[in-house]
């Protein structure tokens, strides 16, 4: 059987690969969708709203949403939005300042993981991860999100590399180790601490790679940098409120580690079960045949040890805890992703070159499918098919660009050189499928941006409430929305909706589907309207006629 210790050094097979390629398709994966569209639901409305309350409210300390508090992430995310959007509102709306962050910490993530992988597998294998992380279909909107789970992953990947870094610099290592802990767990939970300190004990205490005085060292700065950054927001929270504290340390920090102390029975094992197979593809097969490649080239390797016990940890997690979503998910693809990475030079010839052809179908159809949905849509022809692009965006004109069009032929070029270079098969599979993904995020991106934003922003249907609005009223109560779109209201209206109010409102906003459910008591509907193309969600204002007298 096969066993080494990897360095810094080791080389995988050489290729003719670029550095300034692989930035430049971080670059075209990344850039596209940050700046210029509103907040879409499901998980922007969320970040948008407890950001505009901090603003709006004065409310720095605890995440509030719609008058609650939101204790599902941890402050330290939404904080620095709402610091960095004052500081540049003459730039950009806040909304696109969420994005910018998000972006930035995505990159740090990707910097790390590449890092990760030359620590761990080797020279020019930092570069294959990174690839395998762009190329993830779950990345590809998470990435683009004005969410804190980015802010979370960049944690993760920071501790990850400051584990993996202790033999070369273990000063830098200790630093890395201790921030990401602090970054992580002031954007999400006390729970995900304690997944890193978990896998970080368990490595030297089952692996004999990290038994070494330099790991002690990189450990013992770690703590240091950590504990006053842990600590600082829970005793400022304390000394404010501390029955606010006690609802924070039930309601968050140990929220998602009550599957583990409480009851598993309550967790819903199916959401990931379900989720993670599209969520890491193409990273997970290929790190299944890494696993079962093992029996060949064997498991004593570091980055085949890190990786199995990490995504080990962080799955028992996720399947026990009774809190779901799927940006959960994001940590977990880095440890998929340094364990496929040793097993892409050794794929089957078949294997990859079945990839590579996916790839490169699947990818160059849907590339034609944006094109000619575009044309149909500029010029009309063909007809079929620029009547659908005008019922799924009704109302909407977006006047010709040519620099839409020569962008996009650019774009276009790129990728069929991309798919057209000739490299060992395992890593041109990789790299066809993670520019398909980057040329077709691109390519929508760009020609109908615009178009969706149309049809999945708020703005349109709050503008024209406003209009319908009485010129003088007491509140608005709000009936059958949840406290994330109720916020979107207050952020482009500043209507300031109350989903509990402790009085009652004369004007009621109900959200419901097509067919309307008149609400009990006197009321009048003054008002119905939707976002465009959205034939689902209906919004319904009511008046009452009457004085009121119902509570809602």
């Amino acid at each position: 059987m096969l066993t080494y210790t990897p360095t810094a050094n080791t080389l995988s097979p050489k290729t003719d690969e670029r550095p300034w390629a692989l930035f430049l398709l971080c670059l075209i994966w990344l850039a596209p969708g940050i700046l210029g569209h509103h907040p879409w639901k499901p998980d922007e409305p969320h970040t948008i709203g407890i950001i505009h309350a901090m603003q709006s409210q004065g409310q720095w300390l605890v995440p509030h949403l719609a008058g609650m508090p939101a204790w599902q992430d941890g402050p330290l995310y939404f904080q620095l939005v709402a610091i960095l959007s004052s500081r540049l509102s003459d730039l950009m709306p806040m909304h696109d300042v969420a994005r910018l962050l998000s972006a930035i910490f995505v990159a740090l993530a990707l910097t790390f993981c590449g890092g990760i992988g030359r620590e761990l597998v080797g020279r020019r294998y930092g570069r294959v991860v990174v690839i395998l992380m762009i190329g993830c279909l779950g990345l590809i909107v998470l990435g683009h999100t004005a969410i804190s789970g980015a802010a979370t992953m960049a944690g993760y990947s920071a501790a990850f590399y400051g584990m993996v870094l202790f033999k070369r610099i273990p000063v830098f290592a200790g630093l890395s180790l201790g921030v990401g802990i602090v970054l992580a767990t002031n954007t999400s939970s006390f729970y995900d601490a304690m997944v890193i300190l978990l896998i970080a004990l368990g490595l030297p205490a089952l692996f004999g790679y990290w038994r070494d005085t330099l790991y002690a060292k990189t450990g013992g700065i770690a703590a240091i940098v950590a504990l006053p950054g842990l600590l600082v927001w829970p005793v400022m929270l304390y000394d404010q409120n501390p029955d606010l504290f006690a609802a924070w340390w039930h309601g968050n920090a140990l929220a998602r580690l009550h599957g583990w102390i409480v009851d598993v029975q309550s967790s819903d094992f199916s959401f990931y079960i379900r989720t993670l197979p599209w969520f890491t593809w193409p990273a997970l097969p290929i790190a299944i045949w890494a696993v079962w490649d093992g029996r060949l080239t064997g498991y004593q390797r570091p980055a085949v040890q890190f990786s199995l016990l990490a995504v080990t940890i962080m799955s028992l997690g996720l399947l026990t805890s009774p809190l779901v979503q799927d940006d959960y998910l994001l940590p977990l693809l880095m440890p998929i992703c340094v364990l496929a990475s040793t097993a892409v030079d050794r794929l089957r010839r078949g294997a990859a070159a079945a990839l590579n052809w996916f790839g490169v179908m699947t990818f160059g159809m849907l590339g034609l499918y944006i094109w000619l949905g575009w044309t149909a849509y500029m010029t009309g022809i063909p007809p079929q098919l620029a009547r659908r692009a005008d019922k799924v965006i009704p109302g909407f004109i977006q006047a010709f660009s040519i620099w839409d069009l020569l962008i996009g032929l650019l774009l276009t070029f790129a990728w069929v050189w991309a798919v057209s270079r000739r490299r060992q098969m395992g890593r041109q599979a990789l790299s066809s499928w993670a520019s398909g993904v980057a040329f077709c995020w691109s390519l929508l991106m760009l020609l109908w941006l615009p178009g969706i934003d149309w049809v999945k922003g708020y703005q349109q249907p709050v503008a024209v409430l406003k209009k319908a609005l009485p010129v003088k009223y007491q509140c608005i109560a709000a009936a059958g929305m949840s406290a994330d779109v109720a916020s979107l209201f207050d952020y482009h209206g500043g209507l300031g909706l109350k989903l509990n109010p402790d009085k009652p409102c004369d004007l009621l906003l109900v959200m419901g589907t097509r067919e309307e459910v008149l609400p009990a008591g006197n009321w009048r509907k003054l008002w119905e309207g939707a976002r465009p193309g959205d034939n689902r969600e209906r919004f319904r204002l009511y008046q009452q006629f009457d004085p009121p007298s119902i509570r809602l």
